[in-house]
């Protein structure tokens, strides 16, 4: 989660960032001290916190960015709920998700389809979401945003696109839902040779005459008064 505070400095805006997990602030923390971190250059900008109990004063902010952590929550409507008690009146949020409902490719396979569905599976018996992206729309309505909007932003790869086809359909989706392997197996959603026929006709997506597709959804909303939330 990013934040955008306006109270640091009168003429400007300076970010906040928090992670629930300690090893993406150390991240953070040392990408700024090497000069790479695109403004979070100082240890204070970014922290380890919980989106349930976040170190900050109810309205601090005029704008929460949130990115691929919905999917992992159990209750991401009190997660949005929360978070707009951080901005201040008129505040917006931007929150991005993805759906492995709308991964699409050429040759089309079952195995590989399965596989994906694996992923789906261990992620809602772990109580998230990975078909998320659909719903933000009534999430952050019945969170209490107003003025929300919904975009889909398809990623669509070909051999015409070598750096996606090795940065995301290799080296990003096909490595995660090989990443599962394990606890798919041990959970007998598929088994072993199933599994890998999955993970190689992903593979083959990837060749000259593969195609693969994937969409994300970028929403942003206001916080509204209680008064207009019930005009």
């Amino acid at each position: 989660m990013r934040g955008r505070r306006a109270d640091r400095h009168p003429g400007g805006q300076e970010p906040e960032g928090v992670d629930h997990r300690h090893r993406c602030f150390r991240r953070v923390a040392a990408r700024g001290r090497q000069g790479r971190a695109g403004g979070w250059h100082r240890q204070r900008d970014a922290g380890q916190a919980d989106i349930f109990h976040a170190p900050f004063a109810p309205g601090s902010f005029d704008h929460v960015f949130l990115c691929f952590v919905l999917e992992h929550l159990a209750e991401p409507v009190a997660a949005l709920r929360a978070l707009k008690d951080l901005l201040k009146p008129g505040g917006t949020i931007t929150v991005v998700e993805g759906d492995h409902g709308s991964a699409y490719f050429y040759p089309n396979s079952d195995h590989a389809r399965q596989a994906l569905l694996c992923q789906v599976e261990l992620q809602a018996r772990a109580a998230g979401n990975a078909l998320i992206g659909r719903a933000l729309y009534p999430l952050l309505v019945e969170a209490g945003f107003g003025a929300v909007r919904v975009s889909p932003r398809m990623v669509y790869v070909d051999a015409s696109k070598p750096d996606l086809v090795e940065g995301f359909t290799r080296k990003t989706f096909t490595a995660m839902i090989e990443g599962i392997r394990t606890p798919a197996l041990q959970s007998g959603l598929m088994g072993a040779a199933e599994f890998d026929k999955g993970i190689a006709d992903l593979c083959r997506t990837t060749e000259a005459n593969g195609v693969f597709c994937y969409t994300f959804f970028k929403a942003t909303a206001v916080k509204i008064s209680r008064a207009d939330q019930e005009a």
